[in-house]
C-alpha cells in the first residue's frame, strides 16, 4: 500500500519522481534500531557512512531512535539522490531527524517519510527540534509524503540557499513546535512555483505537499479528500500522519500502537473472556508491544514483559533462558550464579565472590581454620547449591545460621565418593554423599529452608555439641541414597538437649528435631505451616496491612494467602475464583464469581462487574448496545445489520437472508442517506448488511429488481407481490372477482368502441394487489387498493361520454 503512494500521486499531480529502489528485503514487522541520542551513523569516510548507512537500515519501514547522519564537506563525494537510496522504504523515524555537513548534492529525497515523531529531539534557543538540517550544501530536501511531526520543531541552518522548505505549509506538519532557519540567500528568493500543486503546497515544484490537517472540518484531527465528491472527510481519531479513508485501517501511520495494520489503543492481551465457557481462556490472537507495532514474539535483544518487549527486566524481575522476565523469589532476590570454592574452600579471600549469590555453581566447603574471623553472613543468599556441601573441622563457632535460605542441594556428577566405615553407613564402602557434615563443636544449625537433597546421601558425626538439627533423611530425594551416621556424637543426645533446655518450638512436629528453638525453624509442621512459620491453626495469623486474608488447605496443612484480587478473605480455595468478594473487578464462571483486575477482553465495566459484551460483538465492547458504538456498544464487528432508516440494528457473525452486503470504501456512495462521518467508527473490515427491498426474500441489492428467485410473500409475472400473506380462500375469492372484472371490461371496451365513446374504469383500490398488472390491447390497469376488486363501472353522460366516479 505505501509503496503505490507515490504513483498514485504522479496521477494526481506532478509530485513524485521515479527514484531507484534499493535491491534489499522490506522490513514492515520490526523497528530497525536507530541512533542512541547525539550519536551518528559511523564511517571515517562518506563511503563508508553511507554503506554503514545501507547495512544498518535497508529496507527499514520504521526506526525506533534517531536517523543521524554526518559526513564531512571537504570529501568530494560525488553524492546523487540514489546516494540515500538505503532510506527508500523509511515511513517512520521515533525520534528525530538530522543531517550534517552533508557535502554538494542535488537533492535528497526519502519518498515515503511519512512521521517523525520526536520521542527524543534535539534542543534549541527555541525548543526542542525533531527535524535538523545543518551546515550542508543539499540542493533540495524532499519529503514528499511527511505529513505530521508529533512533537518538536523544524530547523534549517545554513545550507547555502536550499529555500525549497519555504514552499511547505509547516502549520500542517508540526503539531507542537515551529519552523525556524539560519541563513543567508533565502530571504530575497522567489516564491517556490507551487501552481502545479493541488494544496498549492510543495518541496520542489516536482514534490507537491498533501495537506491533512488545516484544511479539515472542525472537530478532524487529520482528514483526507473523499474521491468522491471531494469533500474533506475526518481521520480515525487512532491515526497519525493522515489517512486515506474514514477507518481505523486506513491509517497512514498510528497514533499509540498498530495491529496488522489497523490502529488500536492496546494489543491483544493473553487472555479473552468465553461467554460459552464462563472463564477466560488463551487469545490465539495475542500480541506483543514492541515499540509502535503489535507482534508475536519479542525480537533482538528485546525480553518479554507483561505484554510488551522491554531492553531490561524491572527490578524484582530476571530473564530467563525464552528471553521473558520471570519474577524472582518470594524475598525479592533475584537469581545471580557463582562459581564454587575449589578443595582450599571459602577463604577470606574468595567469600566476596558469594555476595548476592543465589546459586553456586560448583561445591561449598567450608572450615574456620581457612576462615578465620570472616563474616559469613554473605552466605545468606544462598539457595542451591549445585555441588556438594561440606562443614567439616569447624571448631570456633557454636551455632551455624549462614546458609538458612539453602533449598536444593546436590546435582548429578556434583557429589563427593567418600569411603566411610562404620555400622551406621549404610550401604558401606565408597559412596557418593552431597552434604557432609561432621567434627564441628556446633550446637545448632540453621537450614530451615531445605527442601531436597536431590543428589547423593549424607555424612554426620563428630558433632557432640549439636543439638539443634533436622532430620537430614525427610529431605533425601531418593529414599536409598547412603546415609553414614557415626554410631557416636552425629549430635548430642535428645535427651541431654532436652534437659539443656535446647528446646524445639510446641508447634514443630518433634521436640527434639528442628533447626532452631523458634516456629520458623521447625524441620516439619505439627499443624499448618505459614510462609515458614508453624502454627496451631491458620486464623492465629496476624495479618500484614494490604493482606486480603488466608486460606486453611487442610489437605496440604498450608496457610495460603488469598489471591491480592481477594476483599474479605476467600473460601474453599485461595484462587480469584474463591473470594469472599472482590477488590476491583467481577467476572460471572459457571462456578461462581471471578475477581480480576481489570475487565478482560469480551466483557465491559459495568460498576464492579464485568459484563459480556453482546455475543456478536468481535473486537470487544464499551457498553451493552448490540451494534459498533465506541462509548457503549461493540468496539468492532465482522457484520453490521442497518435499518431501512440507516440505524445500526445489531452486530452478527454473517448478513441474515433478506439483507445484501455491502463494503466499506471511500471511492463509492453509501446507501440509506449514511456518511462516512456516521460510519468512520466502524473497522474498515466490517461488513454492513442492508436491508432488502421490502417484497424481498433474499436480494443483491435496494431495489425491486435486485430480488433473487425468492420473494418474501408471491410473485406474479416475475414480479415480487403484497405486502401481507394471502390465504387459499381468500386468494380464489380475489381470483373470481378479477376474471368478472376483466370480462366486464372486455364487453364495456366492445361496445365503446361501436358507439364510438371513450371508456373510464374505476377499480376500487385493493390491498391484496400490489402493483398488480393486466396488460392487453388498449388496456392497461393498474391499481392498489383494500380486500376486493369490484366490477367496473362505467356511466355516460348526456354527450354520449363516459366518466370516472368515486364510490
Amino acid at each position: 500500500m505505501f509503496g503505490s503512494l507515490c504513483l498514485l500521486a504522479l496521477l494526481l499531480a506532478p509530485c513524485c519522481v521515479a527514484l531507484s529502489a534499493p535491491n534489499c528485503p522490506v522490513i514492515s514487522d520490526t523497528a530497525c534500531r536507530g541512533n542512541a541520542d547525539n550519536t551518528f551513523v559511523q564511517g571515517s569516510s562518506t563511503s563508508e557512512v553511507l554503506a554503514q548507512l545501507a547495512a544498518r537500515f535497508c529496507g527499514c519501514t520504521r526506526i525506533s531512535g534517531n536517523l543521524a547522519i554526518q559526513l564531512s564537506l571537504q570529501d568530494v563525494a560525488n553524492l546523487t539522490e540514489d546516494s540515500f537510496a538505503s532510506l527508500y522504504h523509511l515511513r517512520e523515524i521515533s525520534g528525530y531527524l538530522h543531517l550534517s555537513n552533508i557535502p554538494a548534492v542535488t537533492s535528497i529525497t526519502l519518498p515515503n517519510l511519512r512521521i517523525i515523531r520526536g520521542q527524543t529531539t534535539l534542543s534549541s534557543t527555541n525548543g526542542p527540534v525533531s527535524l535538523l538540517v545543518e551546515n550542508s550544501r543539499i540542493g533540495a530536501l524532499n519529503l514528499p509524503n511527511l505529513t505530521e511531526i508529533s512533537n518538536g520543531g523544524a530547523t534549517f541552518v545554513s545550507t547555502n540557499g536550499m529555500c525549497g522548505f519555504l514552499g511547505v505549509n509547516w502549520a500542517d506538519i508540526l503539531t507542537s513546535g515551529q519552523l525556524d532557519y539560519f541563513m543567508s540567500g533565502c530571504s530575497n528568493a522567489p516564491n517556490m512555483d507551487c501552481s502545479s500543486c493541488p494544496s498549492g503546497h510543495c518541496w520542489s515544484p516536482l514534490y507537491c505537499q498533501t495537506l491533512t490537517k488545516t484544511v479539515c472540518p472542525q472537530g478532524c484531527g487529520r482528514c483526507f479528500r473523499s474521491p468522491g465528491d471531494g469533500s474533506y472527510q475526518c481521520c480515525s481519531d487512532l491515526c497519525a500522519a493522515g489517512c486515506y479513508g474514514s477507518t481505523n485501517d486506513q491509517c497512514y501511520a498510528c497514533s499509540i500502537l498498530n495491529n496488522n495494520g489497523s490502529c488500536v489503543t492496546q494489543c491483544p492481551p493473553a487472555q479473552v473472556y468465553d461467554p460459552v465457557l464462563f472463564k477466560l481462556v488463551n487469545n490465539p490472537n495475542y500480541r506483543l508491544a514492541s515499540g509502535g507495532l503489535c507482534v508475536q514474539q519479542c525480537t533482538g535483544n528485546l525480553l518479554e514483559y507483561a505484554g510488551t518487549c522491554v531492553t531490561s527486566c524491572p527490578v524484582g524481575y530476571t530473564s530467563n533462558n525464552g528471553g521473558k522476565c520471570v519474577a524472582c523469589s518470594a524475598s525479592g532476590v533475584c537469581p545471580r550464579v557463582c562459581a564454587g570454592t575449589d578443595s582450599n574452600g571459602v577463604l577470606a579471600g574468595n567469600i566476596g565472590q558469594f555476595n548476592s549469590c543465589t546459586i553456586v555453581n560448583g561445591s561449598l566447603i567450608i572450615s574456620d581454620v581457612a576462615l578465620g574471623s570472616t563474616n559469613l553472613e554473605v552466605l545468606s543468599t544462598i539457595q542451591e547449591i549445585q555441588g556438594y556441601l561440606r562443614i567439616e573441622a569447624v571448631t570456633t563457632w557454636t551455632s551455624f545460621p549462614y546458609l538458612r535460605n539453602l533449598k536444593k542441594i546436590g546435582f548429578p556428577g556434583g557429589a563427593v565418593s567418600l569411603s566411610i566405615s562404620g555400622s551406621q553407613c549404610k550401604p558401606g564402602g565408597p559412596q557418593l554423599y552431597s552434604l557432609v557434615l561432621r567434627t564441628t563443636s556446633l550446637q545448632s544449625i540453621d537450614l530451615s529452608s531445605l527442601e531436597l537433597i536431590q543428589y547423593g546421601g549424607y555424612v554426620q558425626g563428630g558433632n557432640p555439641q549439636l543439638c539443634y538439627v533436622g532430620n537430614f533423611t525427610r529431605h533425601l530425594a531418593n529414599s536409598s541414597s547412603p546415609v553414614c551416621l557415626s554410631a557416636v556424637n552425629s549430635r548430642r543426645n535428645p535427651a541431654a538437649c532436652i534437659a539443656n533446655g535446647s528446646v524445639c518450638h510446641s508447634q514443630c512436629i518433634s521436640n527434639s528435631s528442628c533447626w532452631g528453638p523458634s516456629d520458623t525453624q521447625c524441620d516439619g509442621c505439627r499443624n499448618f505451616v505459614y510462609k515458614g512459620r508453624c502454627v496451631t491453626q491458620c486464623s492465629d495469623v496476624v495479618l500484614s496491612p494490604g493482606n486480603n486474608g488466608i486460606f486453611q488447605n487442610n489437605g496440604s496443612g498450608v496457610c495460603e494467602d488469598c489471591d491480592s484480587q481477594c476483599l474479605g478473605g476467600c473460601v474453599n480455595g485461595a484462587g480469584p475464583d474463591h473470594c469472599v468478594s472482590c477488590r476491583l473487578f467481577s467476572i460471572a464462571t459457571q462456578s461462581g464469581q471471578l475477581c480480576v483486575a481489570s475487565c478482560p477482553l469480551g466483557t465491559y465495566t459495568n460498576g464492579a462487574m464485568c459484563t459480556p459484551c453482546y455475543h456478536g460483538c468481535t473486537g470487544g465492547c464499551a457498553g451493552p448496545l448490540p451494534y459498533v458504538n465506541l462509548t457503549n456498544g461493540c468496539l468492532k464487528c465482522s457484520h453490521v445489520e442497518f435499518s431501512a432508516e440507516g440505524k445500526q440494528l445489531s452486530c452478527l457473525s454473517s448478513c441474515p437472508v433478506n439483507t445484501y452486503s455491502m463494503h466499506v470504501s471511500s471511492s463509492q456512495s453509501l446507501p440509506l442517506g449514511l456518511s462516512y462521518r456516521s460510519v468512520a467508527m466502524l473497522q474498515g473490515s466490517t461488513t454492513l448488511c442492508l436491508p432488502c427491498y421490502t417484497l424481498c426474500a433474499s436480494c443483491s441489492g435496494p431495489e425491486l429488481a435486485d430480488c433473487l428467485t425468492t420473494c418474501q410473500y408471491a410473485s406474479g409475472e416475475g414480479v415480487c407481490l403484497s405486502d401481507e400473506p394471502i390465504n387459499q380462500d381468500h386468494f380464489f375469492k380475489v381470483a373470481f372477482a378479477f376474471s368478472m372484472t376483466v370480462m366486464c371490461v372486455v364487453v364495456m371496451v366492445t361496445l365503446t368502441v361501436i358507439m364510438g365513446g371513450v371508456v373510464y374504469v374505476r377499480v376500487r383500490k385493493s390491498k391484496s394487489y400490489s402493483r398488480l398488472i393486466h396488460e392487453g390491447e388498449g388496456l392497461n390497469i393498474q391499481e392498489e387498493g383494500n380486500t376486493s376488486v369490484t366490477p367496473v363501472s362505467i356511466i355516460w353522460n348526456k354527450n354520449m361520454k363516459a366518466e370516472k366516479t368515486q364510490q
